[in-house]
């Protein structure tokens, strides 16, 4: 199992590495017109894979690819990497999703929340309902301890930020 782990922790530094090569989605206008959906922007960000490949794996694709609006609070790859050994185990074993789910049930809200409208707090609701308190501070926007490494990517149903770390609910 450790040697899993491993070997799923340099694959995941691998695509983040690689995902650094890769220009940031190009695709998006400054107010949204030509924007694609959560989902196909998801797709064109290299340093989202393990997030995006998450959303692929479960019912929440077909709800992100039609309705909104949306905030997704999106870990880079780099947080997944910080993960400890047993969350990445449980999230990623293909014979429960529900756990899976669950995880990105706490990175998404049902409206939108930019970044640039924070002055020092805001909150929202997850999917899951954990409450998500924005708080900008020092210049920069967090969200339950994550910074948002690169905010308000608009998406024709959302909203998108990239965050360094996962957000793990409460239970």
């Amino acid at each position: 199992m450790k040697r899993q782990i491993g070997l799923l922790r340099r694959c995941l530094l691998g695509m983040a590495t690689a995902g650094m090569l890769f220009a940031f989605c190009s695709c998006l206008s400054a107010d949204g017109s030509d924007a694609k959906d959560l989902v196909e922007t998801l797709d064109g960000i290299g340093e989202l894979r393990t997030f995006t490949w998450a959303v692929h794996q479960c019912m929440i694709l077909d709800i992100l690819s039609e309705r909104g609006p949306f905030t997704i609070f999106a870990p880079n790859e780099e947080a997944f990497l910080n993960l400890p050994v047993e969350s990445i185990g449980m999230l990623f074993s293909p014979d429960d999703r529900d756990a899976l789910e669950g995880l990105l049930a706490c990175h998404v809200a049902p409206d939108v929340v930019l970044c640039s409208s924070v002055i020092h707090e805001s909150c929202t609701t997850a999917l899951s309902d954990e409450v998500l308190t924005l708080v900008r501070k020092d210049g920069a926007v967090y969200v339950r301890g994550a910074r948002i490494v690169k905010p308000d990517i608009r998406c024709k149903n959302g909203v998108i930020h990239i965050i360094d770390q996962v957000i793990l609910n409460n239970d």
